[in-house]
């Protein structure tokens, strides 16, 4: 069973993604195109679902429905894809997403302390990263100078900045 970091804890992951099988007690995470085909067809279950969004997919089409989502994916599917953390401050800070908000791919120990203070609070890493190394990422840094949707770290000021 794949193990996943959700809130600074290894933990069982019950997600489940296309192509794998799903078991009792277990969430099944669909792209975000089908997830909104499903809502306009009047398919969607009025239970809470989990969606996957890709790169390029706009966030803006779920603010309507992130009451119904207790799970939001974001892929990263390589080195270098940034527009993951972007989608994670807009959901958590314009649209106030307060679900499980969950980075997965090709992420590195080295980014879980900026994921986090983008609002993600669980982490499916690259299958080669520690996951228990991983866990001592958190504590790398005890100052930010930019505001987060974390309140782990404290913000710096400049002095005499308003």
């Amino acid at each position: 069973m794949r193990r996943i970091i959700r809130r600074r804890e290894l933990v069982a992951d019950d997600a489940r993604y296309a192509g794998e099988e799903s078991a009792p007690g277990t969430r099944m995470v669909q792209p975000v195109a089908q997830f909104i085909a499903a809502l306009g067809a009047g398919q969607a279950s009025g239970s809470a679902a989990a969606v996957l969004i890709g790169p390029a997919d706009e966030v803006e089409v779920l603010a309507p429905h992130l009451a119904r989502l207790n799970l939001i994916v974001v892929e990263f599917p390589k080195i270098g894809e940034g527009r993951g953390y972007s989608q994670a401050r807009m959901l958590r800070q314009r649209y106030g997403y307060t679900g499980e908000l969950r980075a997965r791919g090709a992420i590195k120990r080295d980014q879980l302390f900026f994921l986090a203070r983008c609002g993600f609070d669980s982490f499916d890493l690259d299958p080669a990263e520690d996951l228990q190394a991983s866990l001592g990422s958190f504590n790398d840094f005890s100052v930010a100078y930019q505001d987060g949707s974390d309140a782990v770290v404290q913000v710096r000021r400049r002095a005499g900045a308003a």
